[in-house]
């Protein structure tokens, strides 16, 4: 819950009402910070690593400042002076560069005094901070893995090292791009922070307003309309912000009530929410910061990714929206009022706000660098958004927008600093080597163990963690094994991609469901239990990209089309499980049926296929059949049954 609470503020709307707001430290620092990411933009002759350095600096310093807003007298005194402090390792950075950069060989010249006093004092801070802003999950296995490094000498067997000692941690973690300011942190400055700032201006001008509306009036006046305008509202701006938590806490706050003044229940209402707002984060063009990573780990353009996350992502939402209309029609929910908007009106009125939408999706399909895309596409919506009175914003809005901006973009930098730090120990530890003989022993050989495996330990590295530090612990430690037994790297890549997202709604820890809990005012535990079942076709999504890798676009338009709708049969019958009803409740045998015929339908070969789709057209059929017949007699525990799910 600590993550939701920076991650997921909506300060632009506050922040806009004075610029008194702007005048904390917090504000300051933010709009510094926003400020420095535009100079390198239109400067990028600065150093690399005096933009990370100072990116990671930023990014400390604001999460203590922020911290401090909140704090009492002392502790507020304290914050501010540990922001201070870490800004000190940046500047000292960007101040030695042309040493640092040029007069220096890493692993033959001395580390200096300073080089140990800035070096430490910003990993020391950069745990503290990433401690109090996501729990303590993440930095203790960062920790972990600091550890390693030191005592890996000492241990016994294959789990011995010999690449030790202060002067080299210092040297490779903090003088260099291959540790704390190594390819995470890369991607969060060059990347993930302009899609951070377009999300937030867009969001200024009124853009999320329009994702949420246009939601509404396409499903509002159909069965389970609240839901279903909470699965697209979220999808579409999952499209912007790349983020499960955030993306609950913007669409949540409308559709939730909605859901529960319709009938839903706070447990499927919360469910619903954060189900499809995990699943924003797989919908492109922008998919968070682990996509960009994603693309930078396989040297392959992010056009690429894009594409490939097209078939899979509709598929996850197809599934939702008919576990969705299953469980509407069992209530009974009826549509939103037709006092609702129309889709005209809401065009007429926002709907020049798709323009930067629309052009920031082009400008990544066709190549252009993503960094610049972002860019543009904030630039085109302050033109835009100023030309009509409905969107038009004060210059407030866009100040606003800019702390906003950076305020959101600690919870990126944070886990990506982190994560720095481990991939820079397991690379030259050679731990990652060593962690793919044992996976690849523990499976024998198996493609369909070692599947199951890497899909465990993803979810176990994703517990509690942000998406981004998830996916680049199991990259790292997993992919590998994974590559070794011939699975394709971009296949591999998202299958653990899909599962570090999912690990969003995987109880025990459920940050998404959890934040969507906090909403409904119902039960945590349960409202995470209903968002992993309804979640439970994504589960099935991977293990049908390695079995159909045409899903991602790998192979012909052929392979594309057979596997699409191999996954397309099988979550049909996933989610008739899940939800229970089919023209009538479902019988536990009936359910398990549709599970087992879901499951085949995913599976390879021509005559499975038929035989499985057969069958599910006959037991759907049969079903319908007996629906009048047994209408009477269920009726009573239709009630019950809808209760218990």
């Amino acid at each position: 819950m600590a993550e939701s609470a920076i991650e997921a503020d909506p300060k632009v709307a506050g922040a806009a009402s004075r610029w008194a707001d702007l005048a904390t430290p917090a504000a300051l620092l933010a709009l510094a910070w926003s400020a420095a990411q535009i100079a390198f933009a239109i400067w990028p002759t600065i150093d690399t690593l005096s933009q990370r350095a100072l990116h990671v600096s930023f990014a400390i310093a604001l999460a203590f400042a922020m911290l401090a807003s909140k704090a009492g007298p002392t502790q507020r005194w304290i914050d501010n002076l540990l922001a201070i402090l870490a800004l000190a390792p940046g500047l000292y950075i960007v101040l030695n560069s042309d040493y640092l950069t040029s007069g220096r060989i890493i692993g033959l010249d001395p580390v200096r005094p300073l080089d140990y006093i800035f070096g430490l004092l910003v990993i020391a801070l950069l745990f503290i901070a990433s401690y109090r802003v996501m729990g303590l999950g993440l930095a203790i296995f960062a920790m972990v893995f600091v550890a390693y490094f030191f005592i890996g000498p000492y241990l016994p067997g294959e789990l011995a090292h010999r690449y030790s000692g202060l002067e080299r941690f210092i040297d490779s973690q903090y003088l260099s791009l291959d540790g704390l300011y190594g390819v995470p942190v890369g991607v969060s400055v060059s990347t993930v922070f302009y899609f951070v700032l377009f999300a937030a201006i867009y969001d200024a001008f009124g853009g999320g307003r329009l994702i949420i509306e246009l939601a509404m009036a396409l499903t509002g006046r159909r069965v389970g309309g609240p839901a279903k305008a909470a699965v697209v509202a979220s999808g579409l701006l999952g499209m912007v912000s790349g983020s499960a938590v955030a993306n609950v806490m913007s669409t949540g706050i409308f559709t939730i009530p909605l859901m529960r003044h319709s009938g839903y229940s706070a447990r499927f209402a919360g469910g619903v929410e954060a189900a499809a707002s995990t699943g924003a984060q797989l919908v492109p063009p922008v998919m968070g910061a682990a996509a960009f990573i994603m693309a930078d780990f396989l040297r392959i353009p992010y056009q690429t990714i894009v594409l490939a996350a097209i078939a899979p992502s509709i598929a996850y939402y197809l599934a939702l929206l008919l576990m969705v209309d299953l469980e509407a029609r069992r209530r009974k929910v009826a549509p939103i009022s037709a006092e609702r908007e129309p889709i005209r009106d809401v065009l007429i009125q926002r709907g020049h706000l798709l323009l930067p939408l629309l052009w920031l999706a082009y400008r990544i399909i066709v190549g252009f660098p993503v960094e610049m895309a972002a860019i543009e596409a904030s630039a085109a919506t302050v033109v835009i958004g100023m030309l009509r009175p409905a969107t038009r914003q004060p210059a407030i809005a866009l100040a606003a927008s800019l702390a906003v901006a950076a305020e959101r973009a600690v919870t990126v930098a944070l886990p990506c600093a982190l994560a720095g730090i481990v991939v820079a120990v397991i690379s030259f530890t050679g731990l990652g080597t060593k962690f793919t003989g044992l996976m690849i022993t523990l499976s024998g050989g198996s493609m369909a163990v070692l599947l199951a495996l890497t899909m465990l330990a993803s979810l176990v590295l994703g517990a509690g963690m942000p998406t981004t530090s998830a996916y680049i612990m199991a990259a790292v430690l997993l992919a590998p094994s994974l590559a070794a037994i011939g699975v394709p790297s971009l296949a591999a890549h998202f299958f653990i991609f899909y599962f570090a997202i999912l690990s969003m709604v995987t109880p025990p820890v459920a940050l998404s469901a959890y934040a969507a809990a906090a909403i409904t005012g119902g039960s945590a535990s349960s409202t995470g239990w209903q968002a992993f079942a309804l979640s439970l076709p994504g589960f099935i999504i991977p293990f049908a990209i390695i079995i159909h890798p045409g899903l991602l676009l790998m192979g012909s338009p052929l392979s594309l089309m057979w596997g699409f709708g191999n996954i397309l049969l099988g979550l049909i019958g996933i989610a008739i499980a899940v939800v229970g009803w089919l023209f009538r409740p479902l019988r536990p045998i009936e359910r398990a049926i549709f599970a087992v015929l879901g499951l085949v339908n995913v599976l390879p070969g021509l005559w499975v296929t038929i035989a499985s789709a057969l069958i599910l057209a006959l037991a759907g059929a049969a079903i319908w059949w007996t629906a009048p017949r047994e209408a009477g007699a269920v009726a009573g525990d239709q009630d019950d049954r809808a209760r218990s799910l």
